[in-house]
């Protein structure tokens, strides 16, 4: 009784949050110029950027460093109630119970410019678990020391004589390509070389190629092969009456993606094959990508297309900020879900056919929170299929763990405090897009065989400076 009740409440407090999104956001004031790292929780391309350093201090001047940093204090809890249908089991006294954690993101960086050609930067952050996508301690070691990673480390090279139109960056670094919470979580640090060519000032070029993983020489050819992630995008800006408008186009080819599956079939039968390299450190199918039954269980290498249009544009007298965003991509290299290449889908429903390779989103962002008393708010719906994109970066928020097979509704709301320091509260209500490739039988584990929504609330307290 007590977890029917609090789960009625859960459902009742998303509803007023996504409803109430839509109204904060239009509470907005005036402000001038953003300031990164007060956006709402984890939204799409809110990394700390270069520009966000303002030196101060004596040191600073004197030494011609620029220091940077956030600490982000969160509150979660997730629930969902059980619900079989249509494999309902009566006789299965199975509940979902709820999660509630407490805990902290921290970074801290600084940049060194040497002239108008090269800069260089270095930035520590909490280490979590080491996922990528999950920098944050979850409070709950009684006390113990907890660690710090390596977040950044890189040389920015923007040569002169070519008018600063050419941008060549090595090392770990900021995400460099555009993009929503379906391809990337804002955490992530691509690790290897990027190139960033500007034509124009509203055409421009980039290209990351993402070392995945460091094979040593082999002796059987192609096993020592380092899997790699490969992007390109093209992105033209232009502006329609008083709107700016952004079209990216992009590519990305990723290797040996069935290095990446763990624990299943699919990575056995990939490294019984001698000339496939080692496997990788990265869980994808525990991220809810599927592996093709008709192929050993594997995830086939992945050529991914995408397309995405965002639209700037103000509202009212004080000129409050508007951004729209929407993103779709398709991986051209998918399989179909149905009984030959899921056992789980041959006997939960065996006349299935589901495509398995496309991902959507869509979001508003109203208002920007820079100083205290300021107000912002949003909505935003996502929809992606098992393999439609590498689960490895995507966002973890939604639902249990976010990435793959998931589609949701977001709402949040943020205020400034004062200067520095923000409030972001978030509503998720997450479903999955496809429940027959889970177990036959019905499952208490959360994000499962149960149809009803996992429901997931994120407070965030971040300070800036």
């Amino acid at each position: 009784m007590k977890q029917s009740y609090g789960y009625g409440l859960w459902i009742f407090f998303s509803t007023f949050i996504l409803t109430a999104s839509a109204w904060a956001a239009t509470v907005q004031s005036a402000s001038p110029a953003p300031a990164p790292g007060l956006q709402s929780p984890d939204s799409a391309q809110a990394a700390l950027t270069l520009e966000s350093p303002n030196p101060s201090s004596g040191l600073e001047k004197t030494l011609g460093l620029q220091f940077y940093g956030d600490v982000r204090f969160r509150f979660t809890y997730l629930v969902q109630g059980q619900d079989y249908a249509p494999t309902y089991d009566k006789s299965t006294p199975l509940w979902i119970d709820h999660e509630l954690n407490y805990r902290i993101r921290a970074r801290l960086g600084v940049v060194k410019s040497f002239g108008d050609e090269a800069q260089a930067g270095l930035c520590l952050i909490s280490s979590g678990n080491g996922d990528p996508t999950d920098p944050y301690w979850t409070l709950s070691g009684g006390g113990t020391f907890l660690g710090i990673g390596l977040d950044q480390a890189y040389i920015n090279w923007t040569p002169r004589f070519l008018d600063h139109q050419l941008t060549f960056t090595v090392g770990k670094f900021l995400n460099p390509l555009t993009y929503s919470p379906i391809t990337w979580d804002e955490n992530v640090v691509p690790e290897g070389m990027a190139l960033n060519l500007k034509t124009s000032k509203d055409t421009q070029f980039t290209v990351l190629y993402f070392r995945l993983v460091d094979n040593g020489p082999a002796t059987i050819e192609g096993s020592g092969a380092d899997p790699f992630m490969a992007n390109l995008q093209i992105q033209q800006k232009f502006n329609v009456a008083d709107a700016q408008v952004a079209l990216t186009a992009g590519y990305q080819y990723i290797s040996n993606v069935a290095s990446f599956e763990t624990g299943d079939v699919g990575v056995t039968n990939y490294l019984n094959n001698p000339v496939n390299p080692p496997g990788a450190p990265l869980s994808i199918t525990a991220k809810g990508m599927v592996g093709d039954q008709t192929n050993g269980d594997q995830i086939p290498e992945m050529h991914v297309v995408e397309g995405i249009l965002n639209i700037s544009h103000t509202i009212g007298e004080e000129k409050i900020p508007v951004l729209w965003t929407f993103h779709a991509a398709l991986n051209l290299s998918s399989f179909t879900i149905n009984a030959a290449t899921n056992a789980n889908v041959a006997f939960n429903n065996p006349s299935l056919s589901d495509s398995n390779d496309l991902a959507l989103f869509a979001g508003l962002q109203v208002g920007k929170v820079i100083h205290g008393g300021d107000w912002a708010g949003g909505l935003q719906w996502a929809y992606i299929q098992p393999d439609a994109v590498f689960s490895a970066f995507n966002d973890p928020n939604p639902g249990l763990a976010g990435h793959n097979n998931n589609t949701w509704f977001m709402g949040n709301v943020d205020i400034g405090l004062f200067d520095g320091v923000s409030l972001s509260l978030a509503q998720y209500l997450d479903w999955r897009t496809d429940y027959d490739v889970f177990a036959t039988a019905p499952s208490n584990v959360f994000g499962t065989t149960s149809r009803a929504p996992m429901l997931r609330t994120l407070l965030d307290v971040t300070s800036t400076f």
